[in-house]
């Protein structure tokens, strides 16, 4: 299946930055050194004006130069030795390619997709960030043979996590499905208008810590990719699984994605026992901070991370896991509510989930939840995605946790050596609950 590339270009705000606002200062928050690939998949029937179909790629380009002008981090490149933004308009990478078979015929491989192809409509290298001349947005839009459209992104981890990535997409997507439609158009992106206000006033620069670990992302290329679906109906089975034992310890509705990362998580840690391998085991989960003290369109890094740990010596059930997780989740939102209230005296209590993870004797998994954010209804003009993917980030032991179509169910994507992975496929309890 060929993909070409026919045009590529830096696209700049359509209105130039403010000489005050020309340096972003990153924070404690901004310190993961990769870019966050997602891309959406539409069966698009180009819009018309008139009767007239338009430019698609004009079209995207002129919308995402006016998105620009409030994202406008997103057109700067990351001075790594100072530790800022240099917020100079050089623009971000916007890449137009053409697929020489139809998204149809693409979406029918997914349960058999040889997942390192997803690479192919990113526009930039996952891990490539950081250098002097690195686009911190990059950009890939694919057209296939059948009019489906594939909208590839790569969005630096310095300014953006997942929040702010929705936000800005659904920023640029309004404009694109109004754009003749003016004041539609401006009631819209009131609710999309970002703010954006770096961290470093309040938590110390990353020169001010040692995190010269923290912004290191381990990268393997022997990790391979495997998605595991979970139906809706098969969630709920594990749910009254967990809960109907009258001496269950579950006080509390497990959600789809405690239950996921439980059964995954209980799976790595029996094969690990199973092989041998006696550490203890860590989950690692980022944890969103706007919910509790930020606007819900802060842009930039605002996250924190709840730990749970399971020692190699304990023999529990799934129940536990979930309880486990529950309680780390919990007890992590309530100590950061209070730290936050006092960010310049309690600053370094946000460092400790992260360097825990760096000093851990115990097996580290990383898993990352993207279930409700806004993406799923992304309409460009051409109606929401009918998929969406990342790629193989080759994060070892990661687990990136998105919902399903319908809504209810999840597919978890997960990153293991290739030994490992053959042993998770053919754990029963995964089996037992996994889409075939």
């Amino acid at each position: 299946m060929e993909i070409t590339e026919n045009v590529s270009k830096l696209v700049k705000p359509s209105t130039p930055t403010p000489s005050t606002l020309r340096n972003y200062n990153v924070s404690l928050f901004d310190h993961v050194s990769m870019n966050v690939p997602l891309i959406l998949y539409y069966y698009a029937s180009h819009k018309k004006q008139n009767g007239i179909q338009t430019n698609m790629f004009i079209d995207l380009e002129i919308s995402l130069s006016q998105t620009l002008t409030q994202f406008y981090p997103l057109a700067g490149r990351y001075k790594r030795n100072a530790l800022f933004i240099d917020c100079s308009d050089e623009g971000a990478l916007y890449i137009q390619a053409k697929a020489r078979f139809q998204l149809s015929e693409f979406l029918d491989l997914k349960k058999d997709l040889k997942h390192d192809m997803l690479q192919d409509f990113l526009p930039y290298d996952i891990h490539k960030i950081g250098e002097m001349d690195d686009p911190l947005l990059s950009v890939k839009v694919t057209t296939f043979e059948d009019g489906g459209v594939a909208i590839g992104m790569c969005i630096s981890h310095h300014f953006a996590d997942m929040t702010t990535i929705c936000t800005f997409i659904d920023n640029w997507a309004t404009r694109s499905r109004l754009v003749d439609n003016e004041l539609e158009l401006k009631l819209e992106l009131k609710k999309y208008s970002p703010v954006v206000s770096s961290c470093a006033h309040l938590f110390p620069k990353a020169d001010a810590l040692d995190t010269k670990n923290l912004d290191a992302t381990t990268v393997n290329n022997n990790y391979i990719l495997r998605v595991f679906s979970f139906k809706g109906s098969a969630i709920e089975k594990l749910r009254q699984q967990v809960m109907s034992d009258e001496n269950s310890i579950i006080r509390h509705r497990p959600s789809k994605v405690q239950l996921i990362m439980a059964l995954l998580w209980k799976a790595f840690v029996d094969t690990n026992k199973a092989n041998g391998q006696l550490n203890a085991s860590l989950l690692h989960l980022p944890v969103n901070l706007r919910n509790i003290v930020a606007p819900k369109y802060f842009c930039g890094n605002f996250f924190t991370a709840a730990n749970t740990r399971i020692e190699a010596s304990e023999a529990i059930n799934l129940q536990v896991f979930v309880n486990r997780l529950n309680e780390s989740i919990n007890k992590t939102k309530v100590k950061f509510a209070k730290v936050l209230s006092h960010p310049e005296i309690n600053w370094d209590v946000l460092l400790e989930p992260f360097l825990e993870v760096i000093n851990s004797d115990a097996k580290v998994y990383t898993f990352t939840s993207w279930c409700k954010f806004s993406f799923y209804t992304a309409d460009f003009g051409w109606g929401k995605p009918v998929w969406r993917s990342i790629a193989n980030v080759k994060v070892p032991n990661a687990v990136v946790m998105m919902d399903d179509k319908e809504g209810d169910g999840m597919e978890a994507w997960v990153h293991l050596d290739e030994k490992h992975m053959c042993e998770l496929e053919k754990d029963p309890n995964i089996q037992a609950y996994m889409d075939a």
